[in-house]
């Protein structure tokens, strides 16, 4: 069946095979379709089978069995007693026409679909379809008999998506899902603007703002506690600085002390030793004894007391010595860092070993390639050398040819014997000399042996293949005429064969299950296969499967099939050369006796070559083998000193990081004396007396205190509250702007969209406002919408008025009548007609129901629009004509008719009939 675009003419094939027809009505074994390219009016009484076609193209355009509103499973409209039937539609389309098959199966209900002769899936044919703008699921392109009443019960948003998919741009009704998807984004984004703003943001900005008090309080609490902490850590200082002062007063003392003690010493030495004179000379009294004795204790009593203030001088100045040591071990890491930067400098002088580094792991990831490319050859060496070993390999072929040989004997012994002959004087003929076929022919699966043993006899099996005729006739002289021996012999076409290609294509077969030729299942020296092509066309013989034997009445139908194979039987179908009749035979197709052991006697014989030459190519691989391992040898002993070279280089780069690493531990210590310098400026601010700092103190306690009930939490839960306000921010932002973006888009989509929607349905109004009057009525079509921006409730609304009393009323199932609502669905189907989107339209039994006025009323009309030139196809399906209609030449009728004495297509004669009928009349 073809259905095509326009202007152009179409014929439309519905065809089955013989025993089935997938049709509602179910009658016909066999039909085929031929419509014109305008209107087709199909006529036939009711339950003729009208209905056939429509559901017919229905199913093959993939269709769902819902728009047919008949049997829900597709096998449901396969003839009833059958178990399959088929379908084939041809379509017009430029560049080549497309064919689309589909095979029904009632039991599973299956489908087989085929595209252009080629298997394909369900979803290949709908994507083809679509291409074509063909939807048969659309009711404004594709109204099946059960569904006209369902036009009338459209929604206007189900009218309007219908109308533009049916005469819109192909863009338009892609724009109307964009707007909508728009448009549901936009609600979306303004309702999580306007809940995230009032509902979170807000709430959380009002959380923060009562939280903010105790917040300040808190770092309010901390200041004080800060204060605190450096007072007590300065307070150890100040004590410390106290002690050193006094330490430096009574070390001033000690030297003035010191100075005194030696002034007096000197002062007081002359009379000291004066008196030492007198007392030698003179013997004390007892009371100048006791005085001086108290005299020596008071002044040992004053020396203990410098001695002790002495020691304590010591320990102050010891504790300044230690703090100079400090500062001074201060001062010699930071020379010691200056030392490690000059050293480090010194080796930045010297170039970058990285470079080098790279250059020596390069070399050693070469020599490993190398080392692997050598390891390889051997290994590939090594592979060949078992390779050249050819003499088990050998025997094993020598064992199976001469298993193959003694079934030959067994079988045929001169033919054996004459092989022997034909072995020991080869050189005796000019041409090629091929042993008994079944020794040659190696079949390439075990399991295909029984097809070729089957169709060669066994005669040509044991037959010697000859190049040259006067080779043929030398060797039948010596074996048979002087030797004795009942030998068969055949000559090769002189003109090759072997290539010739089969009649048709194995993929135009695979549908029946045939799967390869003949041909194709084994091998053999070309000119034997040519032979075999000419005297029993194995390239011309399909071979198939169990599907083959399920279709086997099918398969013989098929032209130039002359023999076949399925899976265990043979058959032969002849056809009549003068009735065309066809004749089928058949037989089992026996085991293979000979064939199954394959043996490739061309490989025997390079085997053979092989083994000649192969001693010296073993010397070679050893000398190779050898010059490989030298090679190898020396990549090692490069290896090694790469190896050592790289460690060199890494230790002395591993001093560098060794230098940096030390630098770094300084700087750290260097820091840490900074933690110190940064102490004392915070030092400075504060009081520098122990009375000072401890009533600091005491006030920095007390106001802290005053600070009760805080917590870290509710700081942490005030800034993490901060973050979460300023990404909610964000996020809303963004989402504005993501609003705005839409909105634009929405605003360019709205503009594509609408502007040609309106022209559109002015056009159609124009249309069906004329059409209503010229039948004396009034009739509109507008784009209506309640809300401007709701895209998805716009609609088309159909408004009709069929008598001069009544206003103008929305078309709807309950207001009008059956054959107002018909006239009505029809009128708006025709005003359609003239936009040209789709390629064809389909109408079924739409005037049941009219009056016989409104019926001619709008037959004219059908006639009129549909035969322009500028329309698309259109089938018009009726059960009944008004007599005297207006038809025209563009028209094509379609009379469906049937009965137990109904011709078959072949044999019906229009002009015959047309003859009868004047005769009948009396014309």
């Amino acid at each position: 069946m073809i259905l095509g675009e326009m202007e152009h003419l179409y014929s439309k094939t519905l065809q089955e095979t013989p025993d089935c027809l997938p049709c509602t009505h179910r009658t016909y074994d066999y039909s085929v379709v031929y419509p014109g390219p305008n209107l087709n009016m199909i006529v036939g009484a009711n339950g003729t089978g009208k209905s056939s076609i429509v559901c017919a193209i229905c199913l093959c355009l993939a269709g769902k069995t819902a728009v047919l509103g008949r049997g829900d499973k597709v096998g449901l409209y396969v003839k009833r007693g059958c178990k399959k039937g088929h379908v084939e539609i041809e379509l017009y389309k430029r560049g080549g026409n497309v064919v689309i098959f589909r095979e029904i199966h009632a039991e599973n209900n299956q489908s087989l679909w085929m595209l252009n002769d080629r298997q394909c899936s369900q979803k290949a044919v709908e994507e083809e379809v679509k291409a074509l703008r063909i939807q048969v699921s659309n009711l404004c392109q594709f109204l099946p008999q059960e569904k006209v009443g369902e036009f009338a019960k459209m929604s206007k948003i189900e009218l309007l998506e219908a109308t533009e998919k049916s005469v819109g741009p192909p863009e338009m009704y892609e724009y109307h899902c964009e707007l909508k998807n728009f448009r549901n984004k936009e609600r979306e984004l303004e309702v999580s603007s306007k809940l995230e703003k009032a509902s979170f943001l807000e709430k959380a900005k009002q959380r923060n703002e009562r939280n903010k008090h105790d917040v300040n309080r808190y770092y309010e609490k901390k200041r004080h506690l800060d204060v605190i902490e450096l007072l007590e850590k300065k307070k150890p200082w100040v004590e410390y600085e106290t002690t050193r002062k006094e330490l430096e007063g009574v070390k001033k003392e000690r030297d003035e002390a010191k100075k005194q003690l030696l002034s007096l010493k000197q002062t007081q030495a002359p009379m000291v030793k004066k008196i030492q004179q007198i007392e030698e000379q003179l013997k004390p009294t007892e009371a100048q004894i006791k005085a001086k004795t108290a005299a020596i204790k008071e002044a040992s009593l004053k020396c203990k007391q410098k001695q002790d203030q002495l020691d304590r001088k010591n320990k102050e100045v010891l504790k300044q010595m230690e703090e100079e040591d400090h500062q001074k071990r201060i001062s010699n890491t930071r020379r010691t860092i200056e030392d490690l930067k000059a050293e480090l400098a010194k080796v930045g002088d010297q170039p970058d070993v990285t470079p080098r580094i790279n250059a020596v792991n390069a070399d050693l990831r070469r020599i490993q390639e190398e080392r692997a490319k050598i390891e390889g050859e051997k290994g590939d060496l090594r592979r060949e050398k078992d390779n050249l070993l050819l003499e088990k390999k050998l025997n094993d072929m020598n064992n199976m040819m001469n298993a193959k040989e003694e079934k030959l004997r067994g079988r045929h012994r001169d033919t054996h014997t004459a092989l022997q002959w034909l072995r020991q004087n080869k050189q005796l003929f000019r041409g090629n000399v091929y042993e008994p076929m079944m020794l040659v022919i190696n079949v390439k699966d075990h399991r295909f042996a029984k097809y070729v043993e089957n169709h060669i006899s066994f005669h040509d099996l044991r037959a010697f293949v000859f190049q040259r005729k006067d080779d043929m006739e030398k060797f039948m002289i010596e074996v048979r005429d002087k030797m004795n021996l009942k030998v068969n012999s055949i000559c090769a076409p002189e003109e090759s064969c072997s290539k010739r290609p089969p009649s048709r294509n194995i993929e135009s077969l695979r549908r029946f299950g045939f799967f390869t030729y003949l041909r194709e299942m084994f091998d053999a020296p070309d000119e034997v296969m040519s032979y075999l092509c000419h005297q029993y066309r194995v390239h011309d013989v399909p071979v198939g499967n169990e599907r083959t034997k399920s279709m086997i009445k099918t398969v013989i139908e098929e032209p130039y099939l002359k023999v076949l194979y399925t899976t265990e039987e043979r058959y032969t179908v002849k056809r009549s050369f003068y009735s065309n009749k066809i004749s089928t035979s058949n037989s089992a197709v026996h085991p293979s006796q000979y064939l199954t052991i394959t043996v490739d006697a061309e490989e025997k014989r390079q085997l053979e070559q092989q083994m000649k030459v192969g001693n010296s190519h073993l010397r070679d691989i050893d000398e190779r083998m050898k010059a490989l391992q030298k090679e190898a040898v020396a990549l090692d002993r490069r290896d090694n000193e790469l190896l050592a070279e790289k460690k060199r280089l890494s230790e002395l780069k591993g001093k560098k990081r060794q230098l940096e690493q030390k630098i770094s531990t300084k700087q750290d210590r260097s820091s840490q004396l900074f933690f110190f310098f940064l102490l004392n400026q915070a030092f400075s601010k504060l009081p520098d007396t122990l009375d000072e700092v401890d009533a600091m103190l005491n006030e920095e306690r007390s106001r802290a205190e005053c600070f009760t009930g805080l917590s870290e939490n509710v700081v942490d839960e005030y800034n993490r509250r901060e973050q979460e306000i300023k990404q909610m921010e964000k996020e809303l932002e963004e989402k504005s702007n993501a609003l705005n973006a839409y909105r634009q888009n929405i605003s360019e989509a709205k503009e594509r969209w609408l502007n040609p929607l309106k022209h559109l349905v002015e056009q159609i109004n124009e249309k069906f406002s004329a059409f209503f009057r010229s039948m004396q009525c009034a009739g509109e079509v507008d784009l209506h919408s309640e809300n401007e921006e709701e895209y998805d409730k716009y609609g088309i609304r159909i408004r009709v008025k069929f008598h001069a009393t009544t206003q103008l009323h929305e078309l709807t199932p309950y207001h009008q009548s059956g054959g107002e609502r018909s006239v009505s669905t029809m009128l708006y189907l025709m005003a359609l007609q003239e936009l040209n989107r789709c390629p064809f339209r389909v109408v079924d039994e739409i005037n049941q129901g009219m009056d016989p006025v409104n019926e001619r009323r709008v037959f004219d009309i059908v006639v009129r629009t549909a035969c322009k030139e500028t329309t698309s196809q259109y089938f018009f399906i009726t059960p009944k004509l008004l007599q005297n209609l207006t038809y025209a030449e563009e028209m094509t009728i379609l009379c469906v008719h049937n009965g137990p004495h109904m011709l078959s297509p072949n044999q019906w004669d229009e002009r015959a009939f047309v003859r009868r009928s004047r005769l009948s009349f009396g014309v």
